[in-house]
C-alpha cells in the first residue's frame, strides 16, 4: 500500500513540473509578440515633426487695392524747325492741377507655393489721370482743353531679404495727352516698354514702409508728334518713384507717392500738314506728381 502511494505522488509531481513548465512557455512567447508588434506598430507611424516656423519675411501682402489723387505738373519744352533754316522754340507749362491716381499690385502665387523664387513674382498696375485741364501754350495767348491719361502695367519680382524687398520689374505702358487743336503743340500718345530696380524697406513693422524704383523708358511710338515734327522721330524717357506707406491690422493702408517723370525728344523725318507741324528738332519734358493714395491690403 505504501509503495502505491509513493507511485501515485510521484505521477502527480511529474504532471505538476509539466504543467508548469508549458504556462511559463506560453506567456514567454505572449510577450514575445506582444513586444513584436508594438515595434511594428512604431515602425508603421514614424514621429512627426513639428513644421519650422515660418520666415517672418515671407508675410507678405498678396493684394493692394488703392486709389487716391495729388497735384501734377507737367512742363514740355521744344525746339523745332521753321522750315526757313531757323528754330523756333514752343513750351506749354500747365502749372498745378489735380490728378486722379490708382494702383494695384497682386502675387499670384505668395500664398500657394512653397517655393521662395516663386512667391516672390509681382504683378503691378499703376494709372492716373487728369480731366478738364485748360491750359494756354506760350506766346498763344488762348487757353486750351486738355485730357492726359496714364496706364503701366508690370510684371516683376521682389524678393525678401529680413527687412528688404529687392527685385526689379519690366512691363509696357501709354501716356496720352490730349490737346485742341492749335498751332503751337500737337497731342501726343506715347506708348512704351519700361525697366527697372526696386528696392522697399521696412521701418516699423506694417506701419510704415519706404520703397524707390526707378525706370527706363524706351518709347517705341510717339502718336501726333512723329506726324507734326517727323515720321522719324526718336524718344527715351526716365522716371524715379519715392513711396512712403504702412498699413493697420485691420488692412486699411495709405501710400504717399512722388513721382517724377522725364522724356527726351529728337524729331526728324516727314511732317504731316497739321497745325503745329515743324521741321525736326529736340526738346523734352518733365512732370512731377505727388499723391495721397488710401485702400485695402490683404
Amino acid at each position: 500500500h505504501a509503495q502505491v502511494t509513493l507511485r501515485h505522488l510521484c505521477l502527480l509531481g511529474a504532471a505538476a513540473f509539466f504543467c508548469s513548465h508549458s504556462v511559463a512557455s506560453a506567456q514567454d512567447d505572449s510577450d514575445a509578440e506582444t513586444q513584436d508588434g508594438e515595434s511594428q506598430d512604431y515602425d508603421a507611424y514614424p514621429p512627426v515633426k513639428a513644421r519650422p516656423a515660418e520666415n517672418e519675411a515671407w508675410r507678405q501682402d498678396v493684394l493692394v487695392a488703392l486709389i487716391g489723387g495729388g497735384p501734377r505738373f507737367r512742363n514740355v519744352r521744344l525746339d523745332v524747325g521753321d522750315f526757313v533754316g531757323g528754330t523756333e522754340n514752343r513750351s506749354l507749362d500747365t502749372g498745378a492741377y489735380f490728378d486722379f491716381g490708382w494702383h494695384l499690385l497682386i502675387r499670384p502665387l505668395g500664398q500657394r507655393s512653397p517655393r521662395a523664387s516663386v512667391r516672390a513674382i509681382v504683378l503691378q498696375i499703376d494709372g492716373g489721370s487728369g480731366i478738364g485741364l485748360q491750359v494756354q501754350p506760350a506766346e498763344s495767348g488762348i487757353a486750351l482743353n486738355t485730357n492726359s491719361w496714364r496706364l503701366l502695367g508690370q510684371f516683376g519680382y521682389l524678393y525678401p531679404l529680413d527687412k528688404l524687398l529687392v527685385g526689379g520689374l519690366v512691363g509696357v505702358g501709354g501716356d496720352i495727352f490730349n490737346i485742341d487743336l492749335n498751332s503751337v503743340l500737337p497731342s501726343s500718345r506715347i506708348i512704351y516698354v519700361r525697366l527697372g530696380p526696386a528696392v522697399e524697406w521696412t521701418a516699423i513693422s506694417d506701419y510704415l514702409t519706404i520703397r524707390a524704383d526707378f525706370g527706363l523708358r524706351l518709347p517705341f511710338r510717339l502718336g501726333e508728334l512723329e506726324d507734326a515734327f517727323g515720321s522719324d522721330s526718336r524718344s527715351v524717357g526716365l522716371d524715379g518713384v519715392v513711396t512712403i506707406g504702412g498699413k493697420v491690422n485691420a488692412g486699411f493702408t495709405y501710400k504717399l507717392r512722388f513721382v517724377w517723370e522725364y522724356y527726351h525728344y529728337r524729331f526728324a523725318g516727314e511732317v504731316a500738314n497739321v497745325p503745329s507741324m515743324g521741321d525736326g528738332g529736340s526738346g523734352h519734358e518733365h512732370a512731377l506728381s505727388l499723391q495721397l493714395l488710401v485702400g485695402w491690403s490683404l
